[in-house]
């Protein structure tokens, strides 16, 4: 993938509420750490109370919302000539506690080198 540009998740800070964008920097976040520690994953998992404490979202409830409006968001990103679009998820769900993840492969690359501070 040495031809594509960067990801963009501008559309993520502007149609996301305040927690549900707090809810994605904390997932978007882990990934980016598991990438940086043990490379790239089939999934990824977060705690459901990590996610809690980490964006004041209000509850359980609440964190499924979120997950709901960043399912609408799509990532732009431009390989050679071609204008790409994807969700965040490939696939998520919250189980025990935990919320399970896959992110699309070709974005992987993009989440890792985005700059850790990218959504402050």
């Amino acid at each position: 993938m040495s031809n594509t540009n960067s990801a963009d998740f501008s559309s993520f800070k502007t149609r996301l509420t305040p927690p549900a964008l707090a809810c994605f920097r904390v997932l978007f976040e882990n990934v980016r750490e598991v990438l940086d520690k043990q490379g790239p994953q089939r999934s990824y998992e977060v705690s459901l109370a990590h996610v809690l404490s980490s964006s004041a979202v209000a509850d359980a409830e609440s964190v499924a919302e979120s997950i709901r409006e960043i399912i609408q968001c799509k990532v732009e990103q431009k390989v050679g000539e071609y204008m790409y679009f994807y969700p965040f998820f490939a696939s998520v769900s919250i189980e025990s506690g935990t919320i399970r993840y896959r992110v699309h492969k070709e974005l992987e690359e993009s989440i890792s080198l985005l700059p850790a501070l990218f959504f402050v």
